[in-house]
């Protein structure tokens, strides 16, 4: 049994679990008609495995000239699917390379979906308040959120259609939120489906006082201010201004490498004022990178709806990024 739906699958130098996790889509119940992997520039063996499956079990491998994240790896897959006019697919459903899904994890969503009034249903999500994400009950199985994971998501392709892909200018993290947060603006309604039908290795890393959250830290502060420029309310902007102060805090006096901890968190800030996005960190080598950034600011998609800044306080920004730099 097949379903009208585009599997968008990102990878990035994970050959063995994007394997495994390959396995695990094509044993669905309920099969995609498209399976579109992507991948981020990978240099271990990653791409020419997929070329060596291109084409077999109605897979299309798309690679990428550079490591754009997962936002713009699900971006470059939505927008593979909706150029395709040999297939008109109704749902896209967004998966990484470190979960394993349940052979019913497909067929779970397409029911739910179309028993329902949501246009996206993740498995994970929770509810915003105060800008912080507030976890969803485990005892509703379906119940309406604020904001969904786009991993393991099934979205409906109208939604991709009228509402955009997803930003990629976020890189890493966040991504989803915004898209969530765009959703609801346009009307439609967001739930999560509890069925414990995905296996998540968490392979990009995870605890307080990573290298993992070095980086992480930094995509989050940039992109949470991304998403209040566009999205933009008082509530929002305290909560953020709370939650950094937090952060701010708690890594100054307890993180073991507290100077380059709370630099990461600022120049995050600093760049999402200043409106660069994109690949601006690099996760592997923690350096910032050279290339030019997308600018956040001139997205189409995106668009910002406050005042322009004055190129006198520009020049200030401009000091203390170099400033941060010299740290």
């Amino acid at each position: 049994m097949s379903s009208n739906t585009c599997a968008i699958l990102v990878t990035y130098n994970r050959l063995d679990t994007l394997k495994t996790a390959l396995d695990h889509v094509l044993a669905q119940h309920l099969k995609p008609a498209t399976i579109v992997v992507v991948d981020n520039n990978s240099t271990d063996g990653t791409i020419e495995y997929l070329q060596s499956i291109d084409g077999q079990n109605n897979i299309h491998c798309i690679y990428m000239d550079n490591n754009t994240g997962s936002a713009g790896a699900i971006a470059a897959g939505m927008e593979f699917g909706l150029a395709n006019t040999h297939n008109k697919y109704d749902y896209f459903w967004v998966l990484d390379d470190d979960t394993f899904y349940a052979p019913n994890a497909l067929q779970d969503l397409v029911e739910n979906i179309g028993n329902s009034e949501f246009s996206m249903i993740g498995l994970h999500g929770a509810h915003i308040k105060m800008g912080r994400k507030i976890q969803v009950k485990d005892d509703v199985r379906l119940q309406e959120v604020d904001y969904a994971m786009i991993d393991g998501a099934l979205i409906k392709a109208e939604v991709v259609k009228n509402v955009g892909t997803i930003c990629e200018e976020f890189f890493m993290m966040c991504d989803d939120h915004e898209y969530s947060v765009r959703m609801q603006r346009k009307g439609y309604k967001i739930g999560v489906l509890k069925n414990g039908a995905d296996n998540r290795l968490y392979l990009g890393g995870g605890g307080q006082f990573t290298r993992a959250t070095l980086w992480r830290g930094y995509y989050s502060a940039r992109n949470h201010i991304f998403i209040i420029k566009k999205h933009f309310s008082f509530v929002n902007l305290f909560g953020y201004c709370l939650l950094q102060s937090k952060l701010l805090i708690t890594a100054a006096l307890l993180a073991p490498d507290r100077f380059k901890r709370v630099r990461f968190r600022l120049m995050g800030i600093l760049h999402g004022i200043l409106g660069k996005g994109g690949r601006t960190l690099d996760p592997g080598t923690l350096k910032f990178t050279t290339q030019k950034a997308l600018k956040y600011a001139k997205s189409k998609k995106l668009a910002i709806h406050i005042p322009v800044i004055t190129t006198h306080v520009l020049d200030v920004f401009d000091y203390l990024e170099l400033s941060l730099n010299v740290i």
